[in-house]
């Protein structure tokens, strides 16, 4: 079988608006053809406040091993910004979704994060004076990409992402890299 070894971590988040303590969920999630062999599909960063460059480090560990019967169903990662307020309520900020390269070696990943824009004064007036957001009833919208440019969305910062991929046996399904 085909393995692809996945390390890395998720560096953080910049150019975010937001004043409260941020911490990201995130996810990878691959087709039928795609076993976990170790690690965890899943997980939770630490939460921390934007410094004064709007920057929170988070330097959260991924390491997960894949076995493979082919290249359908490539491993995405799925990202959501939520935001922990003074009183500990949490809401999602915003959403991203990235297909990891297809090539082996290190990369530095820049995710755009964007989120439902509020559409009605009435949604702003409550977002002002109550805090939370808009937020997606079906999440298969952020990584299927199906009906997402219906959507009215506004950037909520970038989520930096460094990974590393180790690719076996590739080569015996035909895949080759130059």
């Amino acid at each position: 079988m085909a393995e692809l070894h996945i390390l890395g971590q998720l560096q953080g988040v910049y150019q975010v608006q937001d004043s409260s303590s941020l911490f990201c969920r995130f996810s990878l999630q691959s087709g039928p053809n795609w076993t976990v062999v170790s690690g965890c599909c899943e997980g939770q960063t630490a939460s921390g406040k934007p410094d004064f460059k709007n920057c929170v480090v988070w330097a959260h560990p991924i390491d997960i091993h894949y076995v493979t019967t082919g290249i359908q169903g490539w491993p995405k990662l799925v990202l959501e910004l939520s935001c922990l307020d003074t009183l500990g309520r949490s809401w999602v900020v915003g959403y991203s979704c990235c297909s990891l390269p297809a090539e082996p070696g290190h990369h530095n990943i820049t995710v755009a994060c964007w989120a439902p824009a509020a559409s009605t004064l009435t949604d702003k007036v409550r977002q002002y004076f109550l805090g939370g957001s808009n937020q997606l009833i079906q999440t298969d919208i952020i990584n299927l990409g199906k009906d997402r440019f219906k959507l009215n969305t506004q950037s909520k910062g970038n989520i930096q992402v460094q990974i590393d991929l180790v690719l076996r046996n590739f080569s015996q399904f035909g895949v080759e890299y130059k």
